[in-house]
């Protein structure tokens, strides 16, 4: 014995001796198995060292002869003492360069595809064969009953996946298995190569336990690329852009036949590049990756807890959650990527997703940085990724600090902050502040929409605008923004705070037209001033609304005019179709004064103070023509009229009128109403060029007694004037030729004054009123020039009935005024009671060659009497003329006629010769009428007895020199009527009644009487 041991201990020993009588059979789990061996020696380092049995060539077969397991050289170990007492039961195993292939097909346990290699050319089943005796319990009737570690050096590891082909090749691999209470601990070290990538560390620690139920073990990963995963699939492709060198720890939890139930999985990684060709368009630098995932195979759950990569400008962390139902697979998760330079968007921006976002994105984003989350939502039916399908995909951004050129050519918003999401193709930014030119904008939204499908995609844009209306409206104003030049306002016109509401809609185009804005804007308006506003009427203190939206602005609020508050709407309409272009509505209390200064006719002296606006609307229709309605509250103001009508402030009054006007704001037409205490007037007037009064047509005017129609209408030399209806005042028709005689004289050349040098007249009254009575119904024609009455055709009825003529006889005019009841007409008119009957026949000629036109005619009146009157306030009565006559004769006689020649020139009227006579006494006149100061002085004789006392009047010589001449008679009374015409005082001279007729014109002061003329019948009135 002691030989064998100083043999074994100088070195190898050959035991080909032995191998025919070497235990070749034992049993296994899977059955009982034959070793054999092309060699076999022995090897003892010394005393305290195992003893050694190697094999080389070593092959296992089954019961059935099949070679399981093969390896090139296999070491035995035992226990010296075993050998000693005969039994050489080895106490581990070392496996020598095996070579290790595995399938892997991706179906079953990934465990069990590794281990469950076939192929006799491999060492695997070996393997196996020794995990399994390593599992069992020691004993001693199996040759390797008592091993308990199993290493395996200069191992060859090839693992070639099945679907791509792609092999992962260790060629230095170094394990151990070792048998302890738990079951065999496991134990391994080497590094993979990839094609021709570098090559990476894999360790490996774990446990497989005895009673085969769980493997659990711990690798780790160094230099691991997820490139060297692109070729495994056309899915994985993209993976061949992530140059990132991993590191990292697996947990793996598995059943005995290599089923996984959890993994946990933590990555580190350095410096590296992400590179994705057709999605980034930029390559990025890594600076650091640090991932956290789980997988639990009893829920079907796989879990990311984080993968944080950090690109050193920008940082991204993912997380989510995987699950499989038998439905399929989906996963939910959530991606984060934080600080990233808006200058560099286009860097992470993939090319495909959204390009018309992404191109707009790109042109007008610029500064500050943005953080963008995205959550999103795959699943797939079964396995098949050829039918994954995203599910959700949202995306959140928050930007700070970040400029948007919203438009080309407008004024960018500067300093934006805010958030935005992305989903179903549509990019809404809710913009929490920002600036742009001096105004500042807070709360804007942003929307980008249809960026999933094809182009063109829109933006619509809703800013919030604060800030001074000059910095708003200059804003407004930009040509490219497209409204309207005509409703905005030169900045320096205005003053105060504007909030506008501005919302934009265009497509994501860089050459954009106006034509392709949709534009919305709203504008809250506080202390708003508007110089020139409306003509030189400025706006003040305005507070209001103001809307531009589908070609139409509106503008509602309240302001002062000038200091007056008004209620003001104002609407604006662009639409090629549009009913108006411009409507103005206005309410409050304005003075009359401010209505000419707004640029409209005035109003003034007519109607002065203060007049309550009910309504005023001015609206311009699209060919340039406008209307002007108004309805007007003229309780504050005082009123007056051409026609002698005034109201005083306090009482009620209204009118209303519709006026219209040609491009350019050139009237037409004025339709008006107006109603106070006494009166109503209803009418047109209708306006030439220059704004010239042309025509005015009354359809009413009702105002005190007065009530008619007519038409006043412009001609080329004068007017023309038409009335009819049921009365006329006298005192009205005076103040309308006083007050057109005032217009004349104030404006030369003007409207009044061209009447005034020609106006025909045309009338027909139911009754023309005088202060007392009336003239009845009156109709015909006058034409007036300048106050002369160049013609007359005029037919009256009171007095039974007259007719005053004038007509054009050669340089002068032929008067003809006749009345068939003259006592009857003085009554009627209320100019005179207690004259009776006489038809009047007056007959005279203008002197139109004379600068003074004077009138010289000759009166005459039938027989008539006198008659004593109850008195009516306001008229005159002959009743102390009949008192004074009644000391001569009978003055209520009948008379037998009255003559007398007339003159007049200017106001005032000439009687001479003027004589009537009767049985009982005989009177003369002569004098002055003054017309203006509606006053006369008389002077005249009353002859007693005449029949008698003219006897000698009519004796030659002698005759007019005792009577004074015809109908003097050789005693008579001198008297004189002096006064107001209505109040006329009666002086009668009894001392003239014995004076000889020669000497009585120095009593009485009278002139005398021209001759008189035959009388022809032509003089006679018709």
């Amino acid at each position: 014995m002691t030989a064998v041991v100083l043999r074994l201990l100088s070195g190898p020993v050959d035991l080909e001796l032995l191998r025919p009588n070497f235990p070749n059979e034992f049993d296994t789990p899977d059955g009982r198995v034959r070793v054999s061996a092309l060699h076999i020696y022995a090897d003892w380092g010394g005393l305290k060292e195992p003893m050694r049995l190697i094999f080389t060539g070593l092959h296992v077969t089954d019961a059935r002869d099949r070679e399981i397991a093969s390896a090139p050289r296999v070491a035995l170990s035992f226990d010296p003492r075993s050998a000693v007492r005969g039994r050489l039961l080895p106490t581990s195993v070392v496996v020598d360069q095996p070579t290790l292939e595995a399938d892997m097909t991706r179906e079953g346990g990934m465990l069990q595809r590794v281990l469950a290699r076939s192929d006799s050319g491999s060492s695997g089943e070996f393997v196996d064969l020794l995990i399994e005796q390593l599992l069992s319990e020691p004993n001693y009737h199996s040759v390797i009953g008592q091993l308990d570690t199993v290493e395996v050096t200069n191992a060859r590891i090839s693992l070639r996946d099945v679907p791509s082909g792609v092999t992962w090749v260790a060629p230095d691999v170094q394990a151990r298995l070792k048998r302890d209470a738990a079951g065999v601990a496991i134990s391994a070290n080497a590094h993979f190569r990839v094609g021709t990538h570098e090559p990476f560390r894999v360790s490996l620690s774990g446990t497989y336990a005895r009673d085969r139920s769980r493997i659990s073990f711990e690798a780790g990963l160094d230099g691991m690329k997820p490139s060297m995963l692109a070729d495994l699939s056309p899915d994985t492709a993209i993976l061949r852009g992530l140059d990132i060198a991993l590191s990292g720890r697996l947990q793996v939890e598995a059943t005995g036949q290599g089923e996984v139930k959890t993994v946990t999985m933590e990555v580190t990684a350095g410096a590296g590049t992400i590179t994705l060709p057709g999605i980034l368009t930029a390559s990025h630098k890594v600076r650091s990756v640090n991932a956290l995932a789980h997988v639990d195979a009893a829920s079907h759950t796989a879990r990311i807890d984080h993968i944080d990569v950090d690109l050193g400008v920008a940082k991204t962390t993912v997380t989510g959650t995987g699950l499989r139902t038998e439905q399929g697979q989906t996963f939910i998760g959530r991606a984060e990527v934080k600080q990233i330079p808006v200058d560099r968007l286009g860097d992470y921006w993939p090319a495909d997703l959204a390009p018309g976002g992404r191109a707009w994105a790109m042109a007008n984003l610029s500064g500050g940085s943005l953080d963008v989350a995205t959550e999103f939502a795959l699943s797939t039916p079964g396995n098949d990724l050829e039918q994954l399908s995203v599910d959700r995909n949202v995306a959140f951004l928050e930007y700070r600090g970040m400029t948007v050129h919203y438009m080309p050519h407008m004024p960018e918003l500067q300093n934006v902050s805010g958030k935005a999401r992305f989903e179903a193709g549509t990019l809404h930014f809710d913009v929490a502040g920002g600036t742009a030119v001096g105004l500042a904008v807070t709360g804007a939204i942003i929307d980008m929409t249809g960026l999933d499908g094809p182009g063109p995609h829109y933006a619509s844009l809703r800013l919030p605008i604060k800030g001074t209306a000059p910095s708003v409206v200059a804003l407004l104003a930009r040509p490219k923004l497209g409204l309207p030049r005509d409703m905005l306002y030169d900045p320096k016109r205005v003053a105060g705070d504007v909030a506008v509401d501005l919302s934009l809609r265009f497509p994501l185009i860089n050459a954009l037209t106006v034509a392709e804005i949709d534009i919305k804007a709203e504008a809250a308006v506080s202390g708003f001033a508007l110089k020139n506003a409306i003509g030189d009427v400025d706006l003040g203190e305005a507070v209001g609304r103001v809307v531009y939206a589908n070609s139409q602005l509106n503008v509602t609020g309240i302001g002062k005019l000038d200091g007056n508050a008004v209620d003001i709407v104002w609407r604006e309409q662009f639409s090629p179709r549009a009913p108006y272009r411009q409507r103005y509505e206005l309410k409050g209390t304005v003075p009359a004064a401010l209505i000419a200064k707004a640029g409209f006719p005035s109003p003034e002296p007519y109607i002065a103070g203060p007049v309550g606006v009910t309504s005023l609307t001015y609206q311009v229709a699209d060919n340039g023509t406008s209307e002007l309605l108004g309805k007007f509250d003229l309780k504050g103001a005082t009123m007056t009229t051409p026609f002698g009508w005034t109201k005083t402030a306090g009482s009620d009054g209204q009118l209303t009128f519709a006026m219209k006007m040609a491009a350019g704001g050139k009237l037409a037409t004025a339709d008006f109403e107006g109603r106070a205490p006494s009166l109503t007037a209803k009418g047109q007037v209708r306006f030439g060029d220059n704004n010239s009064v042309q025509q005015v047509a009354v359809s009413q005017l009702q105002v005190g007694a007065t009530d008619i129609a007519g038409e006043w209408r412009r001609t080329a030399n004068g007017v023309d004037v038409a009335l009819h209806g049921q009365s006329l005042e006298y005192s009205r028709l005076r103040a309308i030729l006083k007050t057109r005689e005032e217009l004349a004289k104030a404006t030369p050349g003007g409207a009044a004054a061209t009447a005034r040098e020609s106006t025909r007249l045309a009338i027909q009254l139911g009754r023309f009123g005088l202060e007392q009575g009336s003239l009845g119904s009156v109709g015909g024609r006058v034409e007036l020039s300048g106050d002369r009455i160049a013609s007359a055709d005029i037919g009256f009825g009171a007095g039974k009935g007259g007719t005053f003529r004038v007509a054009r006889e050669g340089q002068g005019r032929s008067l003809s005024f006749y009345v068939a009841d003259f006592g009857q007409l003085l009554k009627e008119t209320g100019w005179l009671d207690g004259f009776v009957g006489g038809d009047l026949d007056l007959r005279g000629r203008f002197d139109d060659a004379h600068p003074q036109m004077p009138l010289a005619g000759r009166l005459k009146l039938g027989p008539y009497r006198l008659e004593k009157v109850t008195p009516r306030t306001g008229v005159g009565t002959l009743n102390s003329t009949i008192d004074a006559l009644g000391r001569a004769g009978n003055p209520l006689q009948q008379f037998d006629g009255l003559e007398a020649s007339i003159g007049k020139v200017a106001d005032r009227i000439e009687l001479k010769d003027g004589h009537t006579s009767g049985k009982s006494i005989g009177l003369t006149t002569a004098g002055i009428i003054d017309l203006a100061k509606d006053e006369a002085s008389l002077r005249g004789i009353v002859v007693p007895g005449f029949a008698l006392n003219n006897v000698l009047s009519n004796v030659p010589l002698l005759g007019p020199l005792l009577t004074g001449g015809k109908d003097g008679g050789v005693f008579a009374i001198a008297y004189r009527l002096d006064g107001p015409l209505d109040d006329l005082r009666t002086d009668v001279n009894m001392m003239s009644a014995m004076t000889p007729g020669a000497l009585r014109e120095l009593f009485n002061g009278a002139g005398g009487t021209p001759p008189m003329r035959t009388e022809t019948p032509a003089d006679r009135a018709p």
